[in-house]
């Protein structure tokens, strides 16, 4: 028997009795790919997903149709596998700092409670060559294929049409050289990305702007802003958008905020959102404040207690750190993202990378717990999050290393705040770290010290190791 699959890479086993209970093993049990590629990534993040689904709360039978959701329409789609150095193949995905194609996150809720997501960039089996530069087709014909399926309800592509094409790059582009793709895919193309509620999923796309701002010789803003002004009359008037974007023009200008990503909800645009992403090199509680009130513009009064909270958040990771960063990588900087919508007013969400400001994993869940135990109103445990993050990354990786959080967020909602953490599976670094132990035992194992090339390698993270190739 075989599933939906393009180029029939996947198929099912026979029905056999399974050892376990759970449903990866069940399922795991079950699926193999006709392409190494494929096995490749199901093994290493099908793996995580399904530990994150358990952790969060997940019933069985809704980890059994996520789960297999994924192996037909995810793992396939993530690229080649590492080369056998650990390296990346042709494309240089711009989803996390050491290029692997997908992210989780996970949002806290009360109790067990939590909902899981993953974003993802579709990587074409031509992408980084002459047939396919930029990448420009994976993504599209992924989101038909579901579409055609009818595998995401609700799912509209009003918006995803109208802006991918007044964003992304519409001319044909031939250079493949490694600089011109190392230089390029921060810049263009489009990550899908997929809301697990329990109740099942919802799309959303985030769309680079640099490549056309480059073309028309424009900022990444204002690209964005043509795109939000050119809509039909009455979505762009229902969004009510011009106090935010004369704000960022603003806030450009003052706090030097760059704008990065532009976000839609793949819903009928009575019922989407747009997202603009934006950071800057500030960390002071009165820049947080100004970002969260568009200098003053929005009336936060009424949620005291869940503005307590954020602040308290953001200090939990950046109480050490100067007012005005250095210049440094751009991850470092502490961002916003502002959500805007049909009549809806709008809301702004914080976003920053501790692998900057903290020794490693263990520090960031340790801060997590101190911030979550601190909290008057709050029913969070952390427990299930610690145990899944645990089982994925293993204790002495927690211990010795940072970038695992690539990013922690949060937000207010109804008067209460919603944190979120995003987890790179660091899927090409962790290769180079397994070669390289199979290769060179470590100091641990050697009862040697680190060098100092290690050190410095460690320090730098995984964003400064690709600078570096």
């Amino acid at each position: 028997m075989h599933l939906m699959k393009a180029e029939e890479d996947i198929g099912v086993d026979q029905i056999k009795e399974s050892q376990s209970e759970e449903p990866w093993d069940y399922v795991n049990s079950l699926i193999h790919f006709r392409k190494d590629d494929s096995q490749f990534w199901w093994d290493r993040t099908g793996s995580m997903f399904a530990k994150l689904l358990q952790g969060a709360g997940y019933s069985a039978a809704e980890q059994y149709r996520e789960l297999f959701f994924y192996a037909m329409f995810v793992a396939p789609e993530l690229g080649p596998a590492p080369d056998s150095n650990g390296n990346v193949q042709r494309w240089e995905s711009p989803t996390t700092p050491d290029c692997t194609p997908i992210d989780f996150s996970w949002e806290f809720g009360s109790g067990n409670n939590a909902v899981v997501r993953y974003s993802f960039e579709p990587i074409g089996p031509h992408a980084g060559t002459v047939l396919d530069p930029l990448n420009q087709y994976a993504s599209d014909n992924w989101i038909l294929r579901l579409q055609k399926q009818n595998m995401v309800p609700g799912l509209d592509l009003t918006w995803y049409n109208y802006f991918t094409h007044f964003i992304l790059p519409q001319e044909e582009r031939k250079r493949t050289t490694g600089d011109f793709i190392e230089q390029t895919t921060p810049k263009g193309g489009v990550i899908v990305a997929l809301d697990i509620e329990k109740t099942g999923s919802m799309m959303k796309t985030y769309l680079y702007p640099g490549l056309k701002a480059e073309e028309l010789g424009v900022s990444n803003l204002e690209v964005i802003k043509q795109a939000i002004r050119g809509l039909p009359s009455d979505q762009y008037k229902s969004l009510n958008v011009e106090p935010l974007l004369h704000y960022l023009d603003m806030a450009t200008a003052k706090y030097g905020f760059e704008t990065l990503i532009l976000g839609i909800d793949c819903l009928a645009p009575q019922d989407a959102r747009i997202k603009i992403y934006v950071r800057g090199p500030h960390t002071s509680l009165e820049y947080l404040m100004d970002a969260l009130t568009l200098g003053g513009q929005l009336d936060l009064s009424g949620n005291e207690e869940a503005l307590t909270d954020l602040k308290d958040f953001w200090q939990t990771f950046l109480a050490d750190a100067p007012d005005i960063l250095p210049d440094a990588l751009g991850r470092a900087n502490p961002g916003f993202y502002y959500t805007v919508g049909y009549g809806k007013p709008v809301s702004a969400k914080v976003y920053l990378s501790p692998q900057y400001f903290c020794k490693n994993e263990k520090d960031v869940l340790d801060r997590l717990r101190r911030y979550f135990s601190t909290r008057t109103s709050s029913s969070v445990v952390t427990d299930d999050y610690e145990k899944a993050v645990e089982n994925i990354y293993g204790t002495e990786r927690l211990k010795n290393h940072c970038g695992s959080h690539y990013y922690v967020g949060c937000a207010l909602h109804k008067g209460r705040l919603r944190v979120v953490t995003y987890l790179n599976p660091q899927i090409f670094d962790r290769e180079k770290e397994l070669i390289k132990d199979k290769l060179i035992p470590s100091a641990a194992h050697s009862g040697g010290s680190s060098s100092y090339y290690d050190t410095f390698l460690a320090s730098i993270g995984a964003i400064g190791r690709r600078i570096l190739g």
